[in-house]
Order: structure tokens, then sequence, then C-alpha cells
């Protein structure tokens, strides 16, 4: 188990690298292939899946919202109901990490999250390349999102005292 999931979900329970590890999983709805994993869309709090975006056959891409999906596991997404029509906002995602004076600290690339309540433990965060490969990239379990249009500004509050590296 990562360092960032320990203390926030149970021992014993395992912790997904959530949006990029899901892209390009099958999707199983009712027991049926409803396609593969677009991407994954989170809350506007950043607290826990919203849904995730699914593309299959010549259709166009879907929705399947939180409610849905059943478990996101290592081979495959199950879930149940239909695929709906994309909601608006289905593009929204998490970007630009800030400390809480201002000063910018990288952006989110990835979401740890536990596999079954679909919670977010930490956000994966990179301060660039150079960086990515002198110090690698950390981990914040503690934040705040405020929302500004189609993307969501993270603040990480302590971010040099709570800095975890994998």
């Amino acid at each position: 188990m990562p360092k960032a999931c320990q203390g926030i979900i149970e021992p014993g329970e395992k912790c997904v690298t959530g949006l990029k590890k899901m892209m390009g999983l099958p999707v199983m709805l009712n027991g049926k292939t409803a396609g593969s994993v677009l991407r994954g869309v989170l809350t506007e709090d950043g607290r826990s899946l919203r849904g995730i975006v699914v593309r299959g056959g010549l259709q166009g891409a879907r929705w399947i919202p939180r409610q849905q999906i059943t478990l996101v596991g290592q081979l495959s997404v199950i879930g149940t109901g239909r695929p709906r029509r994309l909601p608006r906002d289905a593009d929204y995602r998490l970007f630009r990490v800030s400390d809480p004076e201002g000063a910018r600290l990288g952006v989110v690339t990835d979401a740890l999250m536990n596999e079954t309540t679909l919670r977010v433990a930490a956000l994966e965060i990179s301060a660039g390349p150079l960086d990515d490969l002198i110090d690698g990239r950390w981990y914040a379990t503690s934040f705040q999102v405020r929302p500004c249009g189609d993307t969501g500004h993270v603040t990480v509050p302590n971010a040099w005292e709570e800095v975890e590296h994998p």
C-alpha cells in the first residue's frame, strides 16, 4: 500500500491509482461489456469519483455515474444499469496546485482512491519533469479544491511539511 494511503483507508483495503490506471479498462454493466474507460471524473471538491466516461464500438462517449459503479478492479470496472448521455460538465478535472500564499507547487497528475468506496485518498502532484526525475512525484493527503470553470484549483496547506514521496 502506498504511504499516501496509510491512515486514509482501512488496513487490508486496496488503493488504486484511480484515474490513470482506470483508463482503458473494460466496463461490465449487468454482465455485458459496455466499452472501455476513457477517463474518470472527480467531484468538484476532489474527494470522490463522480463518474466515468466510457466509449464502446461505434457509439459516442457515454457516462456512467458513481451510483452505477459497483467495483473498480485491477482488470475491469463492474457496474449496473445503462450508460447515459454525457453531462455538460464531464470535462471537469483538477489541475493547478498551490500553497495558501499562492505559490505554484505543480499540477495534479493522478488520484489514488479506494476501489470500493471510490473515495480519494491522495492526489499525485508533479512539480515538473526535472523535479519528477530528481525527487519523484509527491502525494497530498490534505487539500482543498476551488472550482474554476472546467478545472479545479487545488490548495495544499502546509505543503512542504506534508510531502510524501512514494
